[in-house]
């Protein structure tokens, strides 16, 4: 009994430094590879069938469907990709998921040992991307390690009766003399992988654990098969929770993704009907590709992935109305959420988000401030009725600012490169600066409602500056809001171009309508009251100016996939 007690207990601690292999190593992969994936996935996704490409290289770089899968749910939520565009990336993701299972079908213990060696000797070398390799190649070493271990464990455990009737409870191989397989036991162990799936949390580690039972004599090929399909719908509940706080978009996404695994199950299923030389067509294919226990489970695990993709690829549409009928968009206009949880893990993308956020903060405070502004310019019915709701437009770049400041705190507790980190106090800055720039529309709106309440206007001369004044300050708020959308040379010369010439203008306003006041040519209290709006003018200018000076940096510090997103 002790000695069963060892070997269980051997088997799930090899189970466990599998799965701790594999998270390491699609860690690290994730890390090096992650700026050039993501932007694959993003650029890359035009059609359907660069789409299942795309996500088919970036899941076997990154060893990790499950990743890829939330970054799609992600990237949708941000409205950063379509429907469309995400189905086939998903499916692409099915594919590159096998490429694991491959791996651990191969008989390489030799490389375990040099592998967790030379990931150790690497982890000492303290360069930021050397230590992200170190991770890749310790994760490879424990994940074999893991294999081996778990695979020697079942194999003592495979000797004991009360174990091989366990698995023979859903043992899915024919009669003999028949080549249909039992449809009950088939069922049974479909489920089976899909639970056992659904508490690992990945496919990969599930079929792991298949092809370890196999390479162990516990359970045949068919058993194994029946067992890889269920694994196949139990991954999908990942993009399932990934897109439970998401919009209806990205729940459409995560449906296709669990009806496509579901419709190329059944599809599979319906092929154990044809038998060919006695036994399921399925099956006759494996056998033709040769190879012992562990490499057939593999390959009927890639077969599956690819010719599913292959034969529902042209009804990508039909599968997007399905998920569009089932779960329909109510309003009008999806909401897509900037600042999504899901990308904090791809900082680059997060961080182009961010800037995409504060660009629709900062429009909306210069909103405010024109408001105000427009209100002595032309107090007409349509003005008066914008200024009632300036307040509530003040509260919404005061939610803007508490929503970036949240999003960045959480992306400063990722692991960030130097260039990263170095971006998020830009942003924080540019953050603040938005925010004041929304206080000041109070200020200016007391202002103009004393002018418009006494009935007061400006000499002809300052009504004259004033307007091009405000002219000049709304071409500065274009220029400073286009540079959080475009980086370059010329836009950055553009607006420093503007704010060097409105603060000449204001200067040069002031110390004539000094001169005015002084020649009696404007009443002191129109003119104190003047004065106070160039004042406000300036301040928020110099708010503009520190966006401008802040947005340069922050282009010059972002990594070159994010830069290229178009949505920066």
């Amino acid at each position: 009994m002790n000695i069963i007690i060892q070997t269980i207990l051997t088997t799930f601690g090899g189970l466990a430094i599998f799965i701790f292999g594999m998270k390491m190593m699609s860690d690290g992969l994730h890390h090096v590879a992650g700026e050039r994936m993501r932007n694959i996935l993003r650029v890359f996704s035009a059609n359907r069938i660069v789409a299942v490409i795309s996500g088919a290289l970036v899941t076997c770089v990154i060893q990790s469907s499950s990743a890829s899968t939330v970054m799609v749910i992600g990237f949708i939520n941000a409205g950063l990709l379509t429907l469309t565009q995400s189905i086939g990336l998903i499916f692409g993701a099915n594919i590159g998921t096998t490429i694991t299972a491959q791996l651990v079908a191969f008989e390489i213990s030799w490389i375990i040992m040099p592998a967790i060696i030379i990931g150790l000797a690497l982890s000492f070398i303290p360069q930021r991307k050397v230590a992200k390799w170190s991770e890749t190649v310790l994760g490879f070493g424990f994940l074999f390690l893991g294999m081996e271990t778990m695979s020697a464990a079942l194999k003592g455990l495979s000797k004991y009766p009360a174990f091989r009737d366990a698995f023979r409870l859903f043992d899915c191989a024919p009669a003999d003399g028949s080549s249909m397989i039992p449809f009950f036991a088939m069922l049974g162990a479909i489920i089976v992988g899909l639970v056992a799936t659904l508490l690992i949390q990945s496919s990969s580690a599930c079929t792991g654990i298949i092809i370890a039972l196999g390479a162990s004599g516990l359970i045949n090929i068919y058993t194994a098969v029946a067992l890889v399909l269920g694994s196949n719908i139990g991954t999908t509940v990942t993009a399932q929770l990934a897109a439970l706080t998401a919009n209806r978009v990205a729940k459409q996404a995560a449906l296709a993704h669990t009806l496509f695994n579901v419709t190329g199950v059944v599809l599979i299923m319906l092929t154990f009907l044809v038998p060919i030389k006695g036994q399921p067509v399925f099956f006759t294919i494996i056998s033709m590709l040769g190879g012992e226990l562990p490499r057939q489970i593999a390959n009927a695990h890639t077969i599956f992935n690819v010719v599913t993709t292959l034969v529902l690829i042209p009804f990508v549409p039909l599968f997007a109305k399905v998920c569009e009928a089932l779960i329909p968009i109510k309003d009008k206009a999806v909401k897509y959420q900037k600042l999504e949880p899901h990308l904090l893990d791809t900082p680059p993308i997060a961080l182009a988000q961010t800037a995409g956020s504060l660009r629709q903060m900062l429009q909306t405070a210069w909103d405010t401030n024109d408001c105000a502004f427009r209100i002595y310019i032309d107090n007409d019915e349509k003005n008066r009725n914008a200024v009632k709701q300036l307040e509530e437009k003040e509260s919404e770049v005061d939610g803007f600012q508490k929503d970036i400041t949240a999003y960045l705190s959480e992306l400063m507790r990722r692991d960030l490169t130097a260039r990263e980190a170095e971006q998020i106090p830009l942003l924080l800055h540019c953050t603040n600066d938005a925010e004041r720039i929304g206080d000041h529309t109070e200020l200016i709106r007391a202002i103009t409602e004393k002018l418009n309440d006494a009935n007061l206007r400006f000499s002809p001369e300052a009504e004259r500056e004033f307007r091009s004044l405000h002219g000049t300050l709304t071409d500065l708020a274009s220029a400073s809001i286009a540079l959080l959308e475009k980086s370059g040379i010329a836009f950055q010369k553009r607006a420093e171009q503007i704010n060097e010439r409105l603060n000449n203008m204001l200067n040069r306003s002031e110390a004539e309508h000094i001169l005015r006041i002084n020649n009696g040519e404007c009443r002191p209290q129109v003119g104190i009251l003047y004065l106070e709006l160039l004042e406000e003018i300036r301040k928020i200018s110099r708010h503009f100016e520190n966006v401008i000076e802040r947005a340069d940096m922050f282009y010059n510090k972002l990594p070159e996939a994010a830069n290229s997103s178009g949505d920066a």
